[in-house]
């Protein structure tokens, strides 16, 4: 089971082939009774889905009872979210727990079907999280999902380790810093000294840091949450050339807080910046909608998504499925269709096109939508 990634979705898209199932399940958490029913009815209905379309079930049947014997796991149904995609083909069996509940889906088809994944991927974004204190200090990259440490060689690990060395400025190489009035030890812990020069120590030791920091970050243009007490966060601010700090911290010692809560504490400050993000690329459809650099109906947005050409689709959460079909060797999308195993989802399709094409996805209440349109895009060109 894994934590979903973009690159995990275009691997998928890339390599579905006939037959593949689709499964999306609205799984409790902790509730191993009825996960396991959901587990057992939906490949159940996999099977008769098969069968509805003819196909040949006979290449997913490892796969098939692979995910019965997971249906059976305690510890696969206990670790549960609030949601479960599922999907399996020949060559595949990939399963991903997810925070969002799902409503129950099973589709045979010869793609794999994305579109409810379109809340989880598309409201989402990376961050970096300092946590600094005086006994440690943490540099994590992070997202709403996951959260991984960064090793910075030869950075410091707390006050007392950075306080001992001092910053070549050209070459962030380590010599030994003087410091006067006793040890160390009791200078940077504030015994027998005044606030100021303890201040002057917490400085010293977020510039320090800063310049660890500064140089990782130097290309980067991610926010960067920072985790502390007040007081020390509020000089790294002061210390820092970083111009994409977060004005909002995690307040608090950071010494007592795991790095998935640190993630949780971090995901809530920066999430607001996903409706700056839609904002601005709304206002720039606006700004482009007397050219023809954008475009709003379903036929053109399809035929686009197939030569690479969306660079930003708009889709609402409130578009019912446009049931038809792409003829891609004629370029001609048919909404008058006959075969029902042909017909296919056009939004799903242009979803899928754009992702491959590495265009971005807003996901948006039809109030934000471009014009209250159900499904608009940008074109590259």
């Amino acid at each position: 089971m894994e934590v979903m990634k973009i690159q995990d979705l275009r691997y998928l898209l890339e390599n579905a082939e006939h037959p593949s199932i689709t499964i999306y399940l609205p799984t409790i958490p902790g509730d191993k009774d009825t996960n396991r029913i959901l587990i057992k009815n939906s490949i159940s209905k996999a099977r008769d889905a098969i069968k509805e379309k003819d196909y040949d079930a006979r290449d997913i049947e490892e796969n098939l009872k692979a995910f019965t014997l997971m249906g059976e796991d305690l510890s696969f149904l206990n670790a549960q979210k609030e949601g479960l995609a599922v999907f399996i083909n020949k060559h595949e069996l990939k399963t991903y727990r997810l925070p969002h509940a799902f409503e129950e889906t099973v589709i045979a088809d010869n793609i794999f079907h994305i579109k409810p994944l379109l809340p989880v991927l598309t409201e989402n974004i990376d961050y970096y999280i300092l946590a600094i204190s005086k006994n440690t200090l943490a540099l994590y990259s992070a997202n709403r999902f996951e959260i991984n440490p960064i090793d910075i060689p030869d950075m410091p690990k707390n006050m007392d380790e950075a306080l001992q060395y001092d910053i070549d400025e050209s070459h962030l190489g380590r010599r030994p810093a003087k410091v006067s009035g006793g040890s160390l030890g009791a200078a940077t812990h504030g015994e027998n000294i005044g606030d100021e020069t303890e201040k002057e120590f917490v400085l010293r030791y977020c510039q320090i840091v800063e310049k660890y920091i500064s140089t990782f970050l130097n290309s980067k243009n991610k926010t960067l949450v920072l985790a502390g007490v007040d007081y020390i966060s509020s000089i790294y601010k002061e210390a820092s050339s970083y111009k994409n700090i977060s004005e909002k911290t995690i307040s608090g010692n950071p010494e007592t807080m795991t790095a998935s809560s640190l993630r949780d504490h971090a995901w809530h400050i920066v999430k607001p910046q996903l409706l700056i993000d839609s904002e601005k690329a709304v206002a720039q459809y606006g700004n482009l909608s007397n050219t023809d650099r954008t475009v709003d109906s379903i036929s053109q947005i399809v035929k686009a998504s197939h030569v690479q050409r969306i660079d930003t689709l708009f889709l609402s959460k409130s578009a019912e499925p446009i049931p038809g079909v792409y003829d891609k060797e004629n370029d001609r999308v048919n909404t008058d269709y006959a075969d029902p195993h042909e017909v296919q989802d056009l939004i799903g399709i242009s979803v899928r096109q754009t992702l491959l094409a590495g265009g971005k996805i807003y996901y948006l209440d039809h109030a934000h939508m471009p014009e209250h349109k159900p499904i608009a895009a940008i074109l590259r060109y």
